[in-house]
């Protein structure tokens, strides 16, 4: 199961690494693929009559931990765990 933040959709991503060699400037630098993996944790958050597990990256949470749940449902959000559930803060 690929890592994917439940509130902002931040998913793996990848790419090329290279090394500039200032040694030799008429060589092509060597590129390498890699990948950028998002912090993911899993997060409990209280809703009305039960506690979910949310899975967040941690961006998200720092913004949840100074903001509280009003975070989660603001500006169109749509966590698919919280789906037909009121947040409590």
């Amino acid at each position: 199961m690929a890592l994917r933040c439940d509130v902002c959709d931040k998913k793996t991503a990848h790419g090329d690494s290279h090394i500039h060699r200032h040694s030799a400037w008429r060589y092509k630098a060597p590129r390498t693929k890699r990948t950028w993996v998002p912090n993911i944790r899993p997060v409990k958050v209280s809703v009305v009559g039960a506690i979910k597990e949310v899975k967040m990256c941690m961006s998200c949470y720092k913004r949840y931990t100074k903001d509280g749940a009003s975070f989660l449902t603001s500006k169109g959000k749509k966590v698919k765990a919280l789906k037909g559930s009121e947040l409590v803060k």
